[in-house]
């Protein structure tokens, strides 16, 4: 008996037809069933364009992979300069190599201060979009993470004379994955050692760079350390809050109950001294205004006005910006917190036995330096075994 094949196109209408019927027989959907109807008919649509294209294009179930040679010449551009690129990618080396040891004694110091001496140490957990961490906020950041990453290999691979035979993007449905970049692999391992160190440790460097920039390009902390401002800005009102009704969107408030407000320091600590059921005043550009807090849901004991707020940036290269949102924020706070996490894991030794972390390739190469090919790889091979338990025993470390 043959099997239906059905074209992409009919099973967009398919698809179309099952969320019209749905939609009339439940009176509407949802904003998640919007979404993955709307993710399904996308994916259709896509693999019909494909198909009729001549785009290099790979589908592995729900995953799609495209290879390209676009985006070679913007990494030929960048990895010319290189006598730049190979002083940087020394230095590069330094870093992961530093980041190994630091991860390494943060996950041994994790184990001793909780199985020895009883102090409960940083949580541990697996990083997973849509569980434990936000989902559109995981993904994003996830694809920044990959991005900066494979390209930063790339540009060194260049610099270091190592043709780059394609690139590409994976996804999953039409959720961008990340990027990929396809160096040649015989020439790549004929290069010195150091040449090769350089290209593993520029990838886990770009994350650890970019977290930066982020940190003080974005950050409210940062802000508060090189602009100046003069308040805070109400970025958006609770509806049913003490401040729904009495302060608007864009108000820049100047005082609370007689304290000025500077910036997010003196905003915080002002706040944070407020009890519910106490009426205040709060100053702003508009005028003053008098309201009666009410509790926070998660902290009873603490005051809750219902405001959103930012610090606006009067002055510098930031000037041009009149406030973010608080989603704006919240999504760079995950890039920070992200590419901070993977790209330090990164560094960590681990041999995953079909892939392997740039930190375990690290160690490898370095090795090999000092002892034979084999014994080196089964030397690599037992510290990776080694990280796995250390990283395991910090999952299921016990309750105190």
């Amino acid at each position: 008996m043959n099997r239906l094949k059905l074209e992409y196109w009919q099973w967009f209408i398919i698809v179309s037809i099952i969320a019209t019927t749905y939609a009339v027989l439940k009176g509407g959907l949802s904003k998640n069933e919007i979404v993955l109807f709307a993710i399904l008919l996308l994916w259709f649509s896509l693999l019909q364009a494909l198909k009729r294209s001549k785009i290099n294009a790979e589908k592995h179930a729900i995953f799609l992979i495209i290879r390209t040679e676009k985006g070679k010449g913007f990494i030929e551009k960048i990895g010319k300069y290189k006598r730049f690129w190979k002083i940087t990618g020394t230095f590069m080396v330094i870093v992961g190599i530093l980041g190994m040891f630091f991860m390494l004694f943060s996950l041994l110091n994790a184990i001793y201060l909780t199985y020895f001496k009883s102090i409960p140490a940083m949580k541990t957990q697996l990083l997973i979009p849509g569980y434990t961490i936000p989902l559109w906020y995981g993904l994003f950041a996830f694809v920044t993470i990959i991005v900066v990453h494979e390209f930063s290999h790339g540009i060194l691979s260049r610099a270091e004379n190592i043709p780059i035979k394609s690139l590409g993007v994976f996804f999953a449905f039409i959720i961008p994955l990340g990027a990929f970049v396809e160096p040649e692999e015989e020439v790549f391992n004929k290069k010195p050692w150091l040449s090769q160190l350089r290209v593993y440790s520029a990838g886990s460097f770009a994350n650890l760079l970019l977290a930066v920039i982020v940190l003080f390009a974005l950050t409210p902390l940062a802000m508060h350390v090189f602009f100046q401002s003069e308040g805070v800005q109400v970025v958006n009102v609770v509806k049913g809050s003490p401040a729904y009704g009495v302060l608007e969107r864009g108000d820049m408030i100047m005082d609370i109950r007689g304290t000025p407000i500077k910036n997010f320091k003196s905003f915080y600590d002002t706040v944070k001294q407020l009890k519910p059921g106490k009426k205040i005043k709060i100053t702003t550009e508009r005028g003053s205004f008098a309201l009666t807090l009410a509790a926070r849901k998660d902290n009873p004991k603490r005051g809750f006005i219902g405001i959103e707020t930012f610090l606006p940036i009067k002055k510098g290269i930031f000037h041009i910006v009149h406030f973010l949102p608080l989603d704006l924020i919240s999504l760079f706070r995950w890039v920070f917190f992200l590419n901070i996490i993977v790209g330090l894991v990164n560094l960590l030794p681990i041999h995953f036995g079909v892939a392997a972390t740039d930190g375990h390739h690290i160690l490898r190469i370095t090795l090999n330096r000092f002892m034979k090919t084999a014994r080196a790889e089964r030397f690599s091979s037992a510290i990776s075994i080694f990280i796995g338990l250390v990283i395991l025993i910090n999952l299921i470390k016990p309750p105190l």
